[in-house]
């Protein structure tokens, strides 16, 4: 057993990384929400127990807040010194991710026990039977609190689709959120990728789709096709112009249920996928020596490198084209660590405004291994 558990930033090379600060959330364990610069240092923090946060770009921060007792969480905003400015509690449970979208709107997911005449149309009796089956709902609400766009799971998808070996009452668990940002697919005429359409991750069911804003239809469905596929997927979306791979959709695939071949137990893949093509344009890995069975997100940078959020690691780290790990943070373990996300030194007046942090270079011992190794099979 090992003993000896490094925690804070044990890598980091300036020249290498895309500087600039890193937001993460602890969900349920602590109530707080931190910044944190290159070197480890809390920069900021935010009194809210949040299962996700994005700092947006005028220092206000929004969260899918997780309240005490019996009081369902609420999409929230507050500003950088911790004041709520607006909040948001929809009919039904809101989870996981959420969007500020540029027309001051906000994408959030819901739940909602889908209605009698579609759970009549499961052929499993087992599950049909199972009260209640739970469903997704996106929701764009205004900053008045008005629904002005609803997309229903239940309405648009297959209810014969499921995770065998999963809850039969949970059975999209929708986890990530996105409106698609311009790209060149659309600009080339492909109308499946027209911006403002939105992508979603239904991660028990094992893939990934886009839905038109306009029909609600679904017009683009992606279940992988690396080691089995997709697999308690979360994450998915589509890289902005601007960053390196722009176009391409980038996913942290798991490797849970629900699972479609042994080579994915034990070993979460990170894929870059062309969504016209389906290619797998870059992927990393490296065994069982990345995994994590739930939760978890990866974010493109401006350089090229890929942040990584390993929340069962639990660990943040940013790797190369080249796969080479750059910068690293790991933490305490805890079982519900939650996503993160890297914001540059100017993202916000109030960071702009501040004194850049020092930049100290932390070079692990010689014996430390900081790209993925190739596992060569045995042979007798």
């Amino acid at each position: 057993m090992i003993t000896v558990y490094p925690l804070g930033t044990t890598i980091y090379d300036p020249d290498k990384c895309y500087n600039g600060y890193t937001l993460f959330t602890y969900m349920y364990t602590e109530p707080e929400v931190k910044l944190i610069d290159m070197n480890g240092n809390i920069v900021h923090k935010w009194k809210t127990r949040a299962e996700r946060a994005k700092l947006l770009k005028n220092g206000n921060l929004i969260v899918n807040e997780v309240r005490e007792g019996e009081k369902k969480p609420i999409v929230a905003e507050y500003d950088w010194d911790g004041h709520r400015l607006w909040d948001y509690e929809p009919p039904n449970r809101v989870h996981h991710d959420l969007q500020r979208l540029e027309n001051g709107n906000t994408l959030i997911l819901t739940t909602e026990p889908v209605p009698d005449e579609y759970r009549e149309k499961i052929k499993d009796p087992v599950r049909r039977s199972a009260k209640p089956i739970k469903a997704d709902v996106v929701l764009e609400v205004t900053r008045d609190r008005e629904v002005v766009w609803e997309w229903n799971a239940y309405e648009h998808l297959d209810m014969n689709l499921h995770c065998e070996i999963w809850n039969p009452g949970d059975w999209t668990h929708i986890n990530t959120v996105q409106a698609l940002p311009e790209n060149r697919h659309y600009d080339a005429g492909d109308k499946r990728f027209k911006p403002s359409n939105i992508l979603l991750s239904p991660r028990n069911l094992g893939f990934i789709l886009i839905v038109d804003r306009e029909t609600k239809e679904v017009v683009w469905r992606y279940g992988g096709n690396y080691k089995g596929g997709l697999s308690g997927q979360h994450e998915p979306h589509m890289i902005e112009k601007g960053l390196p791979g722009e176009g391409n959709i980038i996913v942290y695939d798991n490797g849970a249920p629900p699972l479609r071949s042994s080579a994915h137990v034990g070993k979460s893949f990170i894929l870059e996928i062309d969504p016209v093509t389906e290619e797998t344009v870059w992927k990393f890995e490296d065994g069982e020596r990345f995994y994590s069975s739930f939760r978890s997100n990866v974010q493109r940078l401006p350089n090229g490198n890929t942040l990584i959020c390993e929340s069962e690691g639990p660990r943040i780290f940013e790797v190369t084209r080249e796969k080479e790990i750059v910068w690293e943070h790991t933490f305490e373990w805890t079982p519900l660590f939650g996503w993160s996300y890297r914001y540059p030194y100017d993202h916000c007046p109030q960071l702009k405004a501040s004194k850049k942090p020092e930049e100290r270079r932390i070079i692990p011992p010689p014996y430390v291994r900081t790209c993925p190794q190739e596992v060569k099979p045995f042979v007798r």
